[in-house]
């Protein structure tokens, strides 16, 4: 939709507010906007969308649904509904709005992530796994989907495949301690305490003040028969040594 010049500056001005979480200054920026052009698809979204992130999830609710009405094929729209309807505590309908989603755009990775976190909340973990996957294909970078499908795989008994997928995790973001933990779990599931122990001695490099690090470093110490280390790891896991 064409925009008035006076209209389109507003919807721009707020629009560098929001992204920089400067909500409540963009918010009135997009209903001064909104109130001179009402019938703006665009406009009801980024009020949507700042209602949101304020928390105001029954006003959100309905400028999404606005912004369906007039453009159905809104796909941000949809997912945004789907996480109000989660907020909300209306998980079947999130997830309905969520396929809905699905069919009209595919190929869109965050749609398949948001479904994958879904079905991981209900325990579904087949469907989490399959649409965890659909979008680490979709968004090989995609550093949040790689973790999760590396934590369902986990969770299903997959453990070789949850190494490669956190691996590719830690490609992309080598300090994040909740993969290494992460990967940690796997390694010892598969059997692999030689890694398992380098991945627990990296996280206390990162972070010293780790105690679960310690914890399983003392417990692989102990499956090694090497007792003075793991007892060390153990006090350091109570906090006995970590100033030291």
């Amino acid at each position: 939709m064409d925009r008035p010049p006076a209209i389109q500056a507003l919807h721009e001005q707020g629009l560098a507010l929001y992204r920089v979480k400067r909500y409540h200054e963009a918010l009135a920026l997009f209903r001064d906007a909104l109130t001179q052009l009402p019938d703006d698809p665009m406009l009801h979204y980024r009020v949507g969308s700042t209602l949101f992130r304020l928390g105001l999830d029954e006003e959100a609710e309905i400028h999404f649904q606005k912004t369906l009405d007039g453009q159905p094929s809104h796909t941000n729209a949809l997912i945004n509904l789907a996480l109000v309807f989660e907020r909300t505590g209306r998980e079947e309908r999130a997830i309905k709005t969520l396929l809905a989603a699905a069919e009209l755009d595919p190929t869109n990775p965050q749609v398949h992530f948001n479904l994958g976190a879904m079905y991981g909340d209900q325990s579904d973990l087949e469907r989490a796994v399959r649409h965890f996957e659909r979008a680490l294909e979709l968004d090989p970078l995609g550093m949040e989907a790689s973790y999760n499908l590396g934590l369902a795989y986990i969770k299903v008994g997959l453990s070789k495949k949850a190494v490669e997928a956190l691996r590719n995790t830690l490609r992309l973001d080598p300090r994040n301690v909740d993969a290494l933990f992460a990967l940690g779990r796997a390694y010892r599931a598969c059997h692999m305490s030689d890694r398992a122990l380098e991945t627990y001695q990296r996280i206390v490099e990162i972070d010293p003040s780790a105690r679960q690090a310690y914890f399983w470093l003392g417990v692989l110490y102990d499956q090694m028969e090497m007792k003075d280390e793991a007892r060390q790891m153990y006090r350091r896991s109570r906090g006995d040594e970590l100033d030291g």
